[in-house]
């Protein structure tokens, strides 16, 4: 059912001068071998790991479920997904836990083998990589003969370290609804939608080899294959990819089996500074510029998609000068480019806006989009920071800080967390909670210096999470690394002691804690399938206890004032509370310490610097005299809706604060000192025109 031919097959793109790979260095892609079974429990998670890679990295992630091993062997009326192919990949791999992850067929410090909680950092790493070679793809399929014509293309931008290259081509098929056993929340699925099966190679599984690997060389290779009726070719997609003999994989694509293409339909040079922080009625302005590759003229449609913002914010566009509200269809001659700008404007309104620009073919709408991500934060204090697998426990973190009257808080992932950081974008952030719940790795290396540089600049930190303690200890299978064991110990000021069970039962919080003594104790349920382990931990001072487990001395749980910052850890995650109540407290209490509302002699602090404002009503200006502030802060004022009008920065000298009035209507406004470690009582005026 394989056939191999030397010339493409599918004249008219070549005919016309179109191509399916640009001529400049391509971005690195992945090709993710996820070794899996409908009998492996943990395999959902591999698989929900997977899904989230690729919406992180969209077209730069190929995913193949290869099903082998002993999970894979289904029962009577079970769906069979193993093939020879399979079996060979997982016997040459020698895998020996399921899920298992090969990465771009690189062998990593620790072997070719790699647990799901290495996915993220292994993708991540390989996506750094140069590439010597751009690989493109198309297909078509014959209904009448159900072939399956594939035609591969790659051009060399640089000679392949190795020399010794091989096109590899395999089929997958998605939406098969069978068996799956899963140990998480949600169960066993007896109707599971599973995605990305491997059906079958349209090559070796090693590849074809491919003769010249030198720089400037073009080459072209067509496959043609039979698909068994019994499979849905629309649910199919091909999966080529170009790399070393049984080595390194430097490119991979996924494209539909019937129609895909990989067809370049234009250069986009993407803005620099994708991740931003905003301010409220300021334009962030990101410039794109798009270059027509069709080698015609065309016709493009540029959409500027919100994917998550707060409502009220706003978008825009503006393509060669020209204003659009979201969506702009222009005319780009042959080889000519358009430049795009992108508005994102905040408004008072706290959050995060997530966005995705994205520009369309309208003569070939099948081809890959041109796009990129856009993200703004703005007017955050209290940031929630959720782990991959970690998702199903964000709404406790985020009722935790409605319980609390929070109203500047938002929610991210952990790697666009790390992204916002990276670009200095965390500034209106106060303090920071991570959701690591069980999950691996529990810290990353590039987190965790994102984390160093927030807490040093006077940030506050709550984490929680079971294993946290255990991924950092060095044992056999655990993910930790030099730098995420000196955060650890340095930042979180622990040391780990044992790796706990079911036996950590109840929590018990310390009852002469000032902050959480009077947090109801609370017995751990078994929300991860019997897999209880609450870590036990001994705190490094200046770190006193906040948790114990029932009535030993075991400690799980710490919280700490340094020069800097404070910090709350939890070896227990709230999520694990049986009383959910308390798991909210656990966060809330957290949220109330770091800003001081704890103690009313240090709410008062922030407030009694300020004098009494006056005029009142306020026409054009208000003024506050400040006298005896110890610390650098933020005045903020509302509306009587709840919205902020207005920030000021105040230094820890400052006199006296102006606030222009003008552009407020008449009513009632609310202003109060906002600092790192406090936040002031609300103090009210009144604007009259």
């Amino acid at each position: 059912m394989k056939h191999l031919f030397a010339l493409p097959c599918l004249l008219p793109l070549a005919a016309i001068g179109q191509s399916l790979v640009t001529t400049a260095p391509q971005d690195r892609t992945v090709l993710l071998e996820d070794f899996t079974g409908i009998h492996c429990g943990y395999c959902p998670e591999g698989h929900a790991v997977a899904a989230a890679l690729e919406a992180a990295h969209p077209g730069r992630v190929s995913t193949v479920g290869v099903h082998a091993g002993v999970f894979a062997s289904p029962n009577a009326g079970e769906p069979d997904f193993r093939t020879p192919e399979g079996t060979a990949l997982d016997a040459y791999y020698n895998i020996q836990g399921y899920p298992a992850g090969v990465i771009a067929r690189h062998q990593f410090a620790n072997g070719y083998e790699q647990g799901r909680g290495a996915w993220e950092g292994g993708v991540n790493t390989i996506l750094d990589l140069p590439s010597p070679v751009n690989l493109g793809v198309e297909s078509a399929y014959d209904a009448g003969t159900q072939q399956l014509t594939v035609h591969v293309q790659l051009y060399y931008t640089g000679d392949s370290p190795g020399g010794d290259d091989r096109i590899g081509v395999l089929l997958t098929e998605n939406h098969i609804t069978g068996w799956q056993t899963d140990y998480g929340p949600s169960g066993n699925h007896p109707a599971y939608d599973h995605l990305h099966v491997m059906r079958d190679y349209l090559t070796d599984i090693w590849g074809e080899s491919v003769t010249t690997t030198t720089g400037g060389t073009w080459v072209d290779r067509t496959y043609t294959y039979t698909v068994p009726a019994a499979w849905n070719v629309d649910n199919c997609d091909v999966v080529a990819f170009v790399g070393e003999y049984q080595s390194d994989v430097y490119q991979a694509r996924t494209i539909p089996a019937n129609g895909g293409t990989t067809l370049v339909i234009g250069d986009l040079t993407h803005d620099p500074a994708p991740f931003r922080g905003g301010v409220n009625g300021t334009a962030n302005d990101f410039t794109l510029t798009m270059t027509n590759a069709l080698n015609a003229d065309e016709d493009y449609v540029i959409t500027l998609v919100t994917e998550s913002a707060p409502a009220s914010w706003s978008t825009g566009l503006t393509v060669n000068g020209t204003d659009h509200p979201g969506t702009a269809t222009v005319s780009v001659a042959d080889a000519a480019s358009a430049e795009i700008v992108a508005h994102i404007t905040p408004d008072a309104a706290p959050g995060i806006g997530n966005y995705l620009l994205t520009i369309a073919s309208v003569s070939t709408p099948n081809a890959p989009l041109l796009q990129q991500d856009l993200h703004v934060i703005s007017g955050v204090h209290d940031l929630i920071v959720t782990n991959p697998q970690a998702e199903p426990w964000e709404p406790l973190y985020v009722a935790a800080m409605q319980l609390s009257n929070e109203a500047y808080y938002a929610s991210t992932s952990r790697e666009r967390f790390t992204r916002f950081g990276e670009a200095g974008a965390l500034t209106d952030v106060l303090n920071v909670y991570v959701n690591a719940s069980w999950t691996f790795p529990s810290l990353l290396d590039d987190e965790v210096a994102v984390l160093t540089t927030f807490m040093d600049d006077g940030g506050n930190l709550m984490i929680a999470g079971q294993d946290i303690g255990w991924d950092q200890s060095g044992a056999d299978g655990a993910y930790g690394t030099p730098a995420t064991q000196a955060f650890y110990t340095g930042y979180l000021l622990a040391d780990f002691v044992a790796d706990g069970s079911t036996a950590n039962n109840p929590v018990n919080f310390v009852d002469d804690d000032a902050v959480f003594g009077t947090v109801p104790n609370s017995t751990v349920a078994n929300v991860f399938s019997g897999n209880t382990y609450p870590d036990e931990i001994t705190p490094i001072a200046p770190a006193v206890p906040i948790l114990k487990y029932g009535t030993t001395a075991k400690v799980g749980g710490l919280r700490a004032q340094t020069a800097d910052h404070k910090v709350v850890y939890f070896g227990v995650g709230p999520e694990q509370m049986s009383n959910a109540d308390v798991g909210k407290l656990m966060i809330g209490l957290s949220h109330d310490w770091f800003y001081g509302i704890v103690s009313v002699d240090e709410l008062d602090g922030l407030t009694s610097a300020l004098g009494r404002a006056y005029p009142v009503p306020a026409d054009t200006r208000l003024t506050i005299p400040v006298q005896g502030l110890a610390t650098d802060a933020t005045l903020e004022v509302t509306d009587a809706m709840g919205r902020v009008v207005s920030r000021t920065a105040v230094g820890r000298n400052a006199t006296r604060i102006d606030i222009d009035t003008q552009a407020l209507g008449n009513g009632l406004y609310t202003y109060r000192l906002i600092a790192r470690n406090e936040r002031g009582s609300a103090c009210t005026f009144v604007v009259a025109h």
